[in-house]
């Protein structure tokens, strides 16, 4: 019976440095290439937090609007970037700040939005009124409804209208 020889092949100096050197540029443009991926999904993660900040304050400033008994502009009511919102007897204000939207409620304050370029409260008197914010560009436009008191004299004035009443 023939006997089978197992011997291990060696490799000299010269193939391990080449393997060596071959290993090690690979190795390095893995990890490039982690890092720019790292650095990618850093990115996409700072605009989606920013886009849901925005969503959020979008949310927060509807829902401010809709609890509102009134809203008013600075100056008797007009369209500056002051405004005052009444709700349960009490007065805060939003305004527009270093290009930021702010919610002031005495000593509190908030940011609600970010990136603001100005601020208006259009008026209508056949439906609510619309609060116009630019941001980033975009045009936000929300609804502030009438007060319930004025709303329904208006209601009650448009009923007594057609009925013909006459005083004495």
């Amino acid at each position: 019976m023939r006997r089978v020889k197992h011997t291990l092949r060696g490799s000299t100096l010269a193939e391990t440095l080449v393997v060596m050197l071959v290993a090690g540029i690979v190795f390095l443009a893995a990890m490039e290439a982690l890092t720019l991926v790292s650095r990618l999904v850093a990115r996409r993660a700072a605009v989606l937090v920013e886009a849901g900040r925005q969503h959020d304050g979008i949310f927060r400033l509807g829902q401010l609007l809709t609890t509102a008994d009134s809203v008013r502009g600075a100056e008797g009511g007009g369209t500056g970037e002051l405004l005052y919102l009444y709700r349960a007897g009490g007065e805060t204000t939003l305004t527009t700040r270093d290009s930021a939207a702010v919610f002031v409620a005495g000593e509190f304050r908030d940011t609600l939005l970010r990136r603001v370029g100005h601020m208006q409260l259009l008026r209508c008197d056949a439906a609510a009124d619309t609060l116009e914010i630019d941001v980033g560009g975009h045009m936000l436009k929300l609804p502030v409804l009438r007060p319930a008191r004025e709303s329904y004299g208006r209601r009650i004035a448009e009923i007594e209208k057609d009925h013909g009443y006459e005083e004495p």
